[in-house]
This record gives structure tokens, sequence and C-alpha cells, in this order.
């Protein structure tokens, strides 16, 4: 029997609430992609960001250890000299291991310092200081803006698309090799860039208001009311959750998945495909917005999603097969 490559291609986006997905229940949400990694895969109910903030989210999936043991307990917050990412264990096993895209684990600003970390390989680290070098002066401040969708941006101008590029690229070398690839999209993280159609998809959606709207926080910690500020005095009956170019660039990253599902399914069948996000988005419940320390579903239950070879074809893994997101090495 032809022995199976060891591949795995871990997909991870930033900002992503399960029910941003509509393999998660939600129709109106236009991720094929992604719902199809769950029909022909499994898909957990109750998977939970260790500590739903980007840095200290990916220290947890990258080291296998708590971000309060391994240092970076907060953005910006490097990891400790002594711990050992994934990177480093698969390379010191003969697996060869890339990353491409959002990092947030080195001691630089939200962008990263440009530069590979032990481990990984270096011919296609490709952080987000990388992406803002290949740009203009002008178009570094463009690629911040979230206003840009609404006068038109280029898929080939996005972090996404060159992160997908990047992708393509190191399947199409190292197809026949055994593999750890990250892609880790910056989407749709604001300034949620995205081309059209996505830019206009969702102009005049409004997002289901869950009871959780209505939580003003009440007898729940004085730092979750500081963090809600104002909003906590709003009309909850009259808010709306219209968050066009958010849920537009939700779609569009979708279709750059899509691309690195396509050439996985014809260059490395024999690959296992793993996405998820770091966390959620408070998006108006108990009064919040963005995530942070708080434990609500709606900014630490995040989408995680397995297909491949061997995995059971239309799992639906519910409360007895639930998963923290550390992974141990």
């Amino acid at each position: 029997m032809k022995k199976r490559k060891k591949q795995i291609v871990f997909l991870m986006t930033d900002s992503t609430r399960q029910d941003m997905l509509g393999c998660y229940g939600n129709s109106d949400m236009c991720t094929s992609c992604l719902d199809a990694i769950a029909e022909n895969g499994i898909r957990y109910e109750n998977a939970y960001s260790c500590q739903p903030v980007c840095g200290p989210a990916r220290s947890a999936i990258f080291t296998g250890t708590y971000p309060h043991s391994n240092g970076s307990i907060a953005n910006s917050v490097p990891l400790g000299d002594n711990v050992k990412t994934l990177g480093q264990r698969l390379r010191d096993n003969g697996i060869h291991a890339a990353y491409i895209g959002k990092y947030h684990l080195d001691c630089g600003d939200y962008f990263g310092l440009g530069r590979c970390p032990d481990g990984w390989d270096p011919d296609y680290w490709y952080d987000m200081r990388r992406y803002l070098e290949e740009l203009d002066e002008q178009d570094r401040v463009r690629s911040r803006d979230s206003a840009a969708s609404r006068f038109g941006v280029k898929a080939e101008f996005t972090f996404g698309n060159r992160c997908a590029d990047r992708a393509l690229r190191f399947l199409g070398e190292y197809a026949q090799e055994d593999f750890f690839l990250t892609v880790s999209f910056d989407e749709p993280h604001d300034p949620a860039l995205c081309p059209e159609p996505y830019a206009s998809a969702y102009l005049d959606y409004e997002f289901p208001k869950s009871p959780n709207v209505w939580d003003t926080l009440e007898g729940k910690p004085e730092y979750q009311k500081l963090w809600a500020g104002e909003n906590r005095l709003a009309d909850r009956d009259a808010i709306t959750l219209k968050a066009p170019y958010f849920l537009g660039c939700n779609a569009y990253i979708d279709s750059e998945i899509s691309r690195i599902v396509d050439c996985i399914h014809e260059k490395a069948p024999d690959a296992l495909i793993i996405y998820t996000s770091d966390h959620g988005d408070g998006f108006q419940s108990h009064c919040l917005n963005g995530k942070g320390a708080a434990m609500y579903n709606e900014i630490a239950r995040v989408p995680l999603l397995i297909s491949g070879p061997g995995v059971p074809r239309g799992g639906w893994w519910t409360h007895s097969r639930s998963a923290i997101l550390i992974w141990r090495p």
C-alpha cells in the first residue's frame, strides 16, 4: 500500500465568529469553500480560542502552551526565548514548516518585524511587515484605510491575495514532500479591504441580533463596562448590526481560501486541511465590539473545520467533542 505523505495545511483567518460561516447555520454568509470543508470533514461545534486576542491566541496554537506560560500574554509581547514553536519542533523532526501571513508573536508592532523566526522556511516567510515593504507610501496608508473598499480595491492589492499566491507556489514546489504549511490571513479583520463584488454584497444587510445584544453588563466585571463605554447607554432595541465591508471581506477571504483548497486537491491530495480563526468579535453583544479578555461566545467561540484523507465525512462534533485551541507539540 502506498505510504501517505505527512502534509498539513493550516488555514487561519482573523476575527471570524462561528456564525459568520454558512456551515454554522447562517445561510446569509457566502462561505462556500469553508462550508465544503465542513461538509467533507468534521465541524467542531464548541471550539474556543485559548485567549481571544490575536497574539496570545496564536501563541497557544503554535507552541502548545498557555500564554501565561509562553510569555505572549498580550499583543506585541513576544514569546519567551526558551519557548519552542511548532515550526521548530517539526523542523527538528524532518518536517518542512512554512509560515505565510500574520504572525503577531515577535516583539514588533501590529505588522511584525519582517524577520523569519527559527524553524520556518525563510524563502516563504511573509508577514505583514513584508507586505507593507512592497507598497509605496500612499498605498501603505490606503492598505489600512477601512474606507478604501468603497473606492475600488483590486484583489491583487490585498494582503490575503498575496498570501494565497505564495501558498500556491509553496504547494507547487513541495507537493511531493512532508510539510506543515500555515497560511494566516489578516482578513476579515479591520480594515476589511475587499474587491467587488464582495465590497457591495452586504451594503444593506443586517446581521441577526442575538439576545445577548440586550445585555447591558449589569453585575458584570467593571472592566467590561469600561470597554463598552457609551454603548451601554444606547437604546438596544434601536441597534442595527451592519458591517458591510467586514462581512464582505469575510466572503472575499473565503474565495482566496478556495484557491488554496483547489490547489491542494490538485497537487497535494494527501494533505490534511485545518481551518480556524484566532477569535471572534463582540459585534454589539454584551455592548462590546471587537475582541478582548472575555469568554463570551461571540468573542471566544471560533469555527474549527478539519478535512482530508481519513477524516470522517460530514461529521458534526458537538459538546462531547469540544476543543480549546492549544496544540500539544
